[in-house]
């Protein structure tokens, strides 16, 4: 950055922290991230949600269509008190007609703090590389095979569920997870932040549809740590004795050629039924990132889940879904709330006083 320099924002980088990736938090980070959901959740309950957004704006930046994340964050951004910018494509040049890294250092003197949906995680990269606030990952895919897709954001929002419907006092490191399918961008978070928990995570899925290696390694030093397991299988009958099973939509963002190859691959052996889910347990509860089933508009049960599982007794997909916005909670007042500076009373009248004077003379 070259100075001297007029801007009235905080060009030092000092104490500068982005929601990258899962893997960056500790163990007691993830535990303190669930509670302080817990805590923003009960407060929405009460209608009670604390304005520690307040006088902040949040830049959003979706290169790819969201249902979830978009409306999660926009909802968050407002019952904080602050406000949302929806940024499509159509709006900016990013990566096009502009550098990912100007466009980085002008959003970054404009808004508090910047969310990223995009294809590359390297873009996510760059644009936090150069900007003065912080940045989170909402998603990067990994769709041109370069293994570096997650979605940290998500896999808040799955271990607040699976705390919540832990049976028998259990805790969530003592819990076992089982991601039956594609392991695509969901999984590799929470491959991260099942290792560092300690938690049980089985990944059964057809050879060539499982986790990268650099993942697979990094989840295996976790474990060495926490005592946590990562069992990789094409085993259905893994899914015995699991508290969670975890399915993913194998089809999204692919073309009708690899639809049909992934269709012919995955089916029937890695559909959620009725029957599967009563072969695993009990007390076996069936998550879903959403959308399930996507495509087309209408439903199928040829592809990972079918319906009776998604309106049956044991399906909190859609607490997982609400759960979004607790995660997004929590990352506002996280990475919101260090760089706000509460305007002082005098300076509010001083301003407001001068403003109107001058409007005054101007008209």
């Amino acid at each position: 950055m070259k100075y001297p320099s007029s801007s009235v924002t905080n060009l030092e980088k000092k104490d500068l922290r982005h929601f990258m990736n899962i893997n960056q938090f500790s163990k007691k980070e993830l535990l303190d991230w669930i509670e302080l959901m817990e805590i923003l959740k009960e407060a929405r309950s009460k209608n009670a949600v604390p304005h520690l957004f307040k006088g902040q704006s949040l830049g959003m930046i979706f290169q790819q269509s969201s249902t979830r994340t978009r409306v999660s964050f926009e909802t968050a951004a407002t019952l904080l008190g602050g406000h949302a910018l929806f940024l499509s494509p159509r709006d900016i040049h990013l990566g096009s007609k502009e550098t990912v890294e100007d466009t980085s250092r002008v959003l970054s003197r404009m808004c508090d703090v910047i969310m990223i949906r995009t294809d590359l995680y390297e873009k996510i990269d760059k644009f936090a590389e150069y900007s003065t606030v912080p940045i989170i990952n909402a998603m990067s895919t990994d769709v041109y095979g370069d293994d570096t897709g997650n979605h940290p954001t998500q896999c808040l929002a799955d271990l607040l569920t699976m705390k919540e419907h832990l049976t028998n006092g259990e805790k969530i490191e003592d819990a076992t997870l089982v991601v039956l399918g594609d392991a695509s961008t969901p999984t590799v978070s929470l491959a991260y932040a099942c290792s560092k928990l300690g938690m049980t995570l089985k990944v059964v899925s057809p050879e060539g549809y499982n986790l990268p290696d650099h993942v697979i390694k990094a989840a295996e030093e976790n474990n060495k740590v926490s005592g946590g397991k990562l069992i990789m299988t094409d085993d259905v009958e893994e899914v015995i004795g699991a508290d969670f099973i975890m399915s993913e939509e194998w089809c999204w963002g692919r073309d009708e050629e690899e639809v049909n190859k992934r269709d012919s691959i995955f089916k029937p052996n890695y559909v959620v039924t009725k029957e599967l889910l009563e072969k695993a347990g009990p007390n076996t509860y069936f998550m879903h990132v959403l959308p399930a089933n996507a495509g087309n508009g209408y439903w199928t049960d040829e592809k990972e889940v079918t319906r009776e599982v998604m309106e049956g007794p044991r399906c909190i997909v859609f607490d997982e879904a609400e759960n979004r916005l607790s995660a997004m909670l929590a990352l506002l007042v996280y990475y919101g709330r260090p760089h706000y500076t509460e305007p002082k009373k005098e300076d509010l009248i001083k301003y407001e006083k001068e403003t109107l004077n001058k409007l005054k003379e101007i008209f």
